[in-house]
């Protein structure tokens, strides 16, 4: 199926060389995986030592390779990024998937490689993807949290860009690239490849103990709404699993996306019964598509597995249960609901006689404690289904099937075609050598296609090699033959390793700055009553950042008594709307944006900040927000100091961890919010507060302290307990 020419693509998740065979022999259009250096992925995956022989052994057998060179950089590390994209490049990469701004000028000014747009770079309405399109960006990674009427939106306001979306796999709680809880909490940055993961740790208060985990997106009985919203990239998730993980999920949504662009039905429950073996998290949710509210409703944070049954006894080292579903030798299972005990069954019995496969009453040896009979026991690992996926990884069939022409006259001509890529066609050997008569033996037809047919571990077969044979009696020896078929392969193998070059319009926008005199002190706040109490004579500007956008606003700006406002860093279509009805009738506000569609869409009526949320820890992306039109640049909370050139929040509480559906309210009631708390394995309650746009949406927050900066923020959040 095409979108504007483009073939529909499905993407497959890369962790290590095994998983690159898993995902190429599963049916992926393309693949992403990362090195060693910049890759959110870095701690979690064996990544590869030799980018380029990976990216080879995927682009010969047809199959794209985007690199993800996706995380924040500091400065002392910015000199080692211009010789590792080129590195990436002259390696063949399609593309590589950014999410710091300052190397979007590296590139464009270095290197002619294609840039994504990394979901990291929170592009959740037109104005940021149009803004993306107009710099050259050939693709965007849509937010996760996008639903289908605003990625439509999206499709219909921007035009032809490739969109591309998460199809399966784990969903962030917090807005990709919005989260710093992970570091403010340890400093494992996830932005910077080595989050810790606190939303998938232990929480009270609530009705799960894990409030901030999620389930896994799957969207095995939506792909035909995929298809027709106008994405052009069907993205897995899972770098960081098993590569029997890649094989599986690869291969149901490869066969699941080519029966949708047939017409044909879609197995939704044969394939949702593999995909909830191979991983899941207390099932799955369609995640944001449908803005289902279910991907809360999570009991455990790692594998579930599925329920196969419940024990009936345990007793001298044998537990007894009774399965729904056929159990076999060497599965995995974990038994009671927190799945923290777990096994791998060695032996089997079925009404005490030994079996391979069985249910009903079944029994197995084992050792474990805290056991007890009623306990569900889940299925943690399938052996058959490990076996398939192994299967899959270990095949090695991929061939260019093709036709070859071979005249023997005075010269040896070879020339090749393809039913299935025209790439190869018309491709021409002619020897230098001259066919002599034999003397003694003669070449035989059989020795030419002997030899010509011996394509050994190449992708390429000759399915039909065609003899014509002019010269009387010839005689070619077998090397020249040899040479003449190694040529042949060479060329079309060069034909598939060939770069793309990538041109950008460098002129786009002023490479000059000014940078603006900051001398300033700013103060933030977000509660207007809080004016009474402070002396806001001893600040330059002061911001206000809202509970509600109404024109309020305007008369707050109009007295005087503001400056500007902040917008949130969760801003779809529908709330930039409502925000461009706000401020745009007031040329001379501040507009403090954390999202580059903030900028695009008030660069040229309002005066542009860059707030947290642009993520500013290196001088190249402070250089570049100014050469886009903002202002003033504030330092990114990552950046741990204040960077030449930007403001610097020196105390105050900020948004941390942002959301498109409050957590804390699908956990116990948005009524509830003032009066439960849900508390960290710390003890410290975790305060969450809320803004309405067009939308409502939620954040965390937390207070930091910086001696040099220069921004303070007077904070009233919503649960009545302002300090």
């Amino acid at each position: 199926m095409l979108y504007n020419n483009k073939k529909i693509e499905l993407l497959a998740p890369v962790g290590d060389e095994r998983g690159l065979r898993a995902a190429i022999n599963s049916g992926a259009d393309a693949v992403y995986f990362g090195g060693k250096a910049f890759n959110a992925r870095v701690g979690a995956a064996e990544n590869f030592d030799n980018l380029e022989n990976h990216i080879e052994y995927a682009k010969l057998r047809n199959v794209n390779v985007f690199i993800t060179f996706n995380t924040l950089i500091y400065n002392d590390e910015v000199d080692r990024v211009i010789p590792l994209i080129k590195n990436i490049y002259n390696a063949g990469a399609d593309a590589i998937i950014i999410q710091d701004l300052g190397i979007i000028d590296i590139v464009r000014n270095n290197i002619n490689i294609s840039m994504h747009a990394s979901t990291q770079m929170s592009c959740n309405n037109s104005d940021s993807v149009r803004f993306l399109k107009g710099l050259g960006f050939e693709r965007v990674v849509l937010a996760r949290e996008m639903s289908f009427s605003d990625i439509k939106l999206i499709r219909e306001n921007v035009g032809d860009i490739e969109l591309e979306t998460f199809v399966h796999g784990a969903l962030c709680v917090s807005f990709s690239g919005q989260c710093a809880y992970s570091y403010l909490h340890g400093g494992r940055s996830a932005n910077r490849g080595s989050c810790a993961q606190p939303c998938r740790m232990e929480y009270t208060g609530g009705k799960t103990d894990y409030p901030l985990s999620t389930k896994d997106l799957m969207t095995i009985d939506i792909i035909p709404d995929l298809l027709n919203s106008g994405i052009t990239s069907f993205k897995i998730e899972g770098r960081a699993k098993r590569s029997e993980y890649v094989a599986i999920t690869t291969s149901i949504y490869r066969r699941a996306l080519d029966l949708a662009i047939e017409n044909k039905d879609i197995p939704v429950e044969k394939f949702r019964e593999s995909l909830i073996k191979i991983f899941n998290r207390g099932g799955f949710s369609q995640g944001y598509y449908y803005n289902s509210k279910d991907i809360f409703e999570n009991y455990k944070p790692s594998h579930s597995g599925e329920e196969i049954g419940e024990v009936v006894s345990y007793k001298k080292n044998k537990i007894y249960i009774k399965a729904h579903t056929e159990l076999n030798v060497y599965d995995g299972i974990s038994i009671g609901e927190s799945g923290k005990v777990g096994m791998e069954i060695s032996d089997l019995y079925k009404d005490g006689i030994r079996v391979e496969r069985a249910k009903g009453n079944l029994s197995f040896s084992s050792i474990l404690k805290d056991v007890y009979v009623g306990d569900k026991v889940y299925r943690t690992t399938d052996r058959i289904q490990m076996n398939y996926a192994n299967e899959i990884i270990e095949k090695n069939s991929f061939k260019h099937l093709l036709s070859l022409d071979c005249i023997i006259d005075n010269k040896i001509k070879l020339t090749v075609s393809s039913r299935c890529d025209s790439r190869f066609n018309g491709i021409e050997y002619i020897s230098e050598y001259n066919v002599q008569e034999a003397k003694k033996s003669i070449t035989t037809e059989e020795d030419i296609l002997s030899s010509l047919s011996k394509t050994g571990n190449t992708v390429f077969e000759f399915e039909n090699i065609n003899i014509d044979i002019r010269f009387n009696n010839p005689f070619i020896p077998v090397k020249i033959l040899n040479e003449a078929r190694r040529f042949i392969i060479e060329k079309m193998e060069n034909i598939l390793l060939q770069k793309r070059v990538f041109e950008y319009d460098k002129t786009l926008y002023n490479q000059k700055i000014s940078y603006p005199n900051l001398d300033l002190k700013v103060l933030i706040l977000n509660d207007i009553s809080k004016f009474e109490g402070i002396d806001t004579s001893n600040y330059d500007k002061v911001i206000y950042f809202p509970k509600e956008y109404s024109l309020d606003i305007i008369d707050l700006f109009d007295s005087g008594r503001i400056d500007g406002v902040i917008l949130p860093h969760v801003t779809f279509d529908k709330d930039l709307e409502v925000v461009k009805n706000i401020v745009t009738l007031r040329k001379d506000m501040i507009v403090v944006c954390n999202n580059l569609g903030h900028i695009e869409a008030f660069r040229d009526t309002n005066i542009v900040w860059a707030g947290i949320g642009m993520n500013a820890i290196n001088n190249y992306t402070v250089d570049f927000l100014y050469k886009i039109g903002c202002s003033v640049v504030f330092s990114a909370i990552e950046a741990g100091k204040r960077l030449k050139n930007t403001l610097s929040i020196r105390r105050g509480f900020i948004p941390t961890m942002n959301f498109t559906f409050c957590p804390k309210s699908m956990s116990v009631g948005c009524n509830n919010c003032m009066d439960k708390d849900i508390i960290d394995s710390k003890g410290n309650i975790v305060i969450f507060d809320c803004v309405r746009m067009h939308n409502k949406t939620s954040y965390i927050l937390e207070n930091i302290k910086n001696k040099d900066g220069n921004i303070d923020i007077v904070y009233n959040y919503s649960l009545g307990r302002a300090k």
